[in-house]
């Protein structure tokens, strides 16, 4: 029974630090991810696998200028989608997307690859999800791959 209860401590404990250490290191490459926006103070860092999604709801305020930006590991193939209750307002379906642009909701286009970021001025409040899906890697042999995601909201002053 000790040894159970040490185990159980001990895999707590590497998690929490591993944890911690996600959250450092979004949190240092935030500053040049949101460049020349200010992070808000508020984010998400979780350690993610290749199937989960991470969901973040967040308001954004009419007339203030934000930027939405998706940072970590560069080797996780992301759904990024961000939508107001229905409406779709932005989705990118990452590097292994056999589509070469993405076309917003106001018809603005974009490359698709290396595009992880959203820049916008609501002319309205409103509340936003913002969903990162990792999607498998192809070829992984099997194994699933783990890392680091941030998910960031900058504003202007």
């Amino acid at each position: 029974m000790k040894k159970i209860v040490i185990s159980v401590l001990l895999a707590f404990i590497i998690q929490t630090v591993s944890m911690a250490q996600c959250h450092e290191y979004i949190e240092t490459i935030a500053e040049s991810e949101l460049e020349p926006y200010i992070l808000d103070g508020n984010f998400v860092s979780p350690i993610v696998t290749e199937g989960e999604t991470v969901t973040l709801t967040r308001t954004f305020l009419a007339g203030q200028s934000y930027k939405i930006a998706i940072c970590g590991m560069e080797m996780f193939f992301k759904e990024i989608t961000i939508t107001e209750e229905k409406t779709v307002l932005f989705k990118n379906f990452g590097k292994d997307s056999e589509d070469k642009m993405v076309t917003t909701s106001d018809g603005t286009t974009f490359p698709l690859y290396g595009l992880n970021f959203f820049e916008f001025t609501p002319d309205h409040t409103m509340n936003l999800k913002i969903k990162v899906k990792i999607t498998p890697f192809q070829g992984g042999g099997g194994l699933k791959l783990e890392g680091c995601l941030g998910i960031l909201v900058g504003f202007q002053k």
